[in-house]
């Protein structure tokens, strides 16, 4: 678990900004995290042949996307989940030390094809099986959550109650009472004074997530933040 230091508090009767009221009050962030288990894991890639003969380099990229759409398919992934791009063609050259011009090598063509495997447990047998129907570059690898937008706004509604709670902790250590609050964001907010915060996230591992398979691949976990910023207004 990582700590963060505690930033010095700020307790302002001055007006650092046109942001903040020209009354006494505190600056609060808030913060939370959730941990949850990769459940899905979106994957691009892409065939790139290149052949002085146009045609036959067009014709080798479309039929190994064909082959890789497949293979998608046969893995259980949603065609909706599945999206190959338009092909893209460019004459390359080599610069040729000897003559001083470019060489012509041939025609680059290529295609992209990206997909959503929702079952982690198969991406090792998926990513062989592309390499192996044709695909020759893998361009990302990003482990997701099926849940991430709820649980994105769990986090935030943790952060918010972070800050309730901090600007309470702050106002009592001051032995000043809170007024209310004047304004909240997501975003720091533009003023010259560090907002007052614990130590320490609210954190959450989340109980929902999938298990993991014995002895089988998985991704981990990853960890979704949040944060909250508020000005409270406190009583003189």
């Amino acid at each position: 678990m990582r700590y963060l230091p505690l930033l010095a508090a700020t307790l302002s009767f001055n007006v650092f900004a046109a942001s903040t009221p020209d009354a006494p009050h505190i600056y609060i962030q808030g913060q939370a995290q959730i941990s949850t288990i990769a459940d899905n894991v979106k994957l691009g890639v892409a065939i790139v042949e290149v052949d002085k003969d146009l045609m036959s380099a067009k014709q080798k990229a479309d039929q190994t996307m064909a082959k890789a759409i497949k293979l998608a398919k046969q893995q259980g992934i949603d065609e909706k989940s599945i999206y190959g791009s338009q092909i893209s063609i460019n004459r390359e050259n080599q610069y040729n030390r000897e003559t001083g011009k470019q060489d012509f090598i041939g025609y680059r063509v290529s295609r992209t094809l990206s997909l959503t495997l929702t079952d982690v447990t198969k991406y090792p047998l998926l990513l062989q099986s592309l390499v192996n129907a044709g695909i020759n570059e893998i361009n990302q690898t990003e482990f997701t959550s099926s849940r991430y937008e709820s649980l994105q706004k769990k986090v935030q509604k943790m952060a918010i109650a972070d800050a309730k709670s901090a600007a309470k902790e702050f106002a009592a250590e001051y032995d000043v009472e809170l007024k209310g609050l004047y304004s909240a964001s997501n975003a720091p907010m533009n003023i010259s004074a560090q907002p007052y915060m614990r130590a320490e996230k609210t954190m959450l591992s989340d109980s929902n997530s999938g298990s993991f398979v014995p002895d089988a691949y998985h991704a981990g976990e990853i960890t979704i933040s949040a944060d909250s910023y508020a000005i409270y207004l406190i009583k003189n």
